[in-house]
């Protein structure tokens, strides 16, 4: 009888243990991103969701040909953002922001968003600081 409980411990800290290493691995990296080079772009928020695992920020940009291209810049958590001053009112539709931002390697109209800057010149960052892109380690 006791040796079946020692059993039945040992599997469910395995699987545990296992379940566990399935939800860390699931994350994804930011290896579609070009980390640590910085483009920007000024256009109109459409939609902030303050949602887990990270923000995205919809964002309305004149393409130059009379028309406007849709970007979705993914940010960081939530939770790294509300111990940073952001909050879900942080950004608002109809705002009318720069964006600093890692473009997506295979062009698409994304990224990463780096930081927002208002119309009063106040910037809200996502990442800690400007360093050099050798300097600044991508979250995992």
């Amino acid at each position: 009888m006791k040796t079946n409980a020692l059993r039945t411990i040992a599997f469910a800290a395995a699987a545990a243990v296992l379940a566990a290493a399935g939800s860390a691995a699931a994350h994804h990296s930011t290896a579609m991103f070009k980390w640590g080079e910085e483009s920007t772009l000024t256009g109109t928020v459409e939609q902030f969701e303050w949602t887990n695992p990270h923000v995205w920020t919809w964002f309305q940009v004149p393409n130059g040909k009379g028309g406007m291209d849709r970007y979705g810049l993914e940010g960081m958590s939530p939770n790294y953002l509300g111990r940073s001053g952001w909050d879900k009112h942080s950004l608002k539709p109809g705002d009318k922001i720069k964006v600093g931002y890692y473009p997506l390697k295979d062009g698409r109209k994304g990224g990463f968003m780096v930081s927002a800057t208002m119309p009063d010149g106040k910037t809200i960052r996502q990442l800690p600081s400007r360093a050099p892109a050798s300097a600044v380690e991508a979250p995992r």
